[in-house]
């Protein structure tokens, strides 16, 4: 869901917003960021060059959680995100790399930054690169949205030892052991002419092994 602030709200139903998308990958070298403007814009710790953000394709929803795709297209551009930039990234360790698209939200008259939304997030899978005498230098990043998660295998085990890994000082599974089974006689004793006692019944119940 989104969820804007009342300022920005008034401002487009004023049809009066200024509207910019920008893109953050975040490959195995470091984090990236473009904007499609003419000046660079500083947000979250990292400085977003201007560049050519074209297009990004719609996201598909599916009921059963399967991992939709989409596209994000960027052109070159005089500053920033030049020929040699977008060449630079196919080169990087993009495979399976997070990367988000956000749409930022602009004072008409101030040009201040008044809200930044995420809009896309994904993780990269193929990047193409095209030289169209044209249309110029492209690249066409194919992403999986991050319903790609949900096919993930969860290696978290119940031990203190792992919950410390995500929450250093948490005890949850402190008296978390492992039992093996037990086995339990049940009923009562009886004596068969010559012969001992023995039990009328037994039965088992199984402890819970930890893994």
């Amino acid at each position: 869901m989104i969820v804007l602030p009342e300022d920005v709200l008034a401002l487009l139903d004023a049809g009066r917003i200024s509207i910019r998308g920008m893109i953050r990958f975040a490959f195995g070298s470091g984090q990236y960021g473009f904007i499609r403007a003419q000046q660079p814009l500083t947000w979250a710790g990292l400085t977003y060059q201007p560049g050519g953000l074209i297009s990004v394709s719609d996201l598909a929803g599916d009921v059963d959680r399967s991992a939709g795709g989409f596209t994000v297209t960027l052109a070159a551009s005089p500053a920033g995100l030049t020929p040699a930039v977008l060449q630079s990234i196919e080169a990087e360790d993009y495979r399976d790399r997070p990367v988000t698209v956000y749409d930022a939200y602009f004072h008409p008259d101030t040009g201040a930054l008044l809200h930044v939304q995420p809009m896309r997030r994904g993780y990269v899978d193929v990047i193409a690169h095209e030289d169209d005498p044209s249309t110029g230098y492209t690249i066409t990043a194919a992403c999986e949205s991050r319903a790609l998660d949900y096919t993930r295998r969860n290696e978290r085990r119940r031990t203190v030892a792992d919950q410390a890994r995500r929450a250093p000082g948490d005890l949850f599974f402190e008296h978390c052991a492992m039992r093996g089974r037990e086995e339990i006689f049940w009923g009562r004793a009886r004596t068969v002419s010559g012969s001992a006692p023995v039990v009328a019944g037994r039965g088992f119940i199984a402890g819970v092994t930890n893994v």
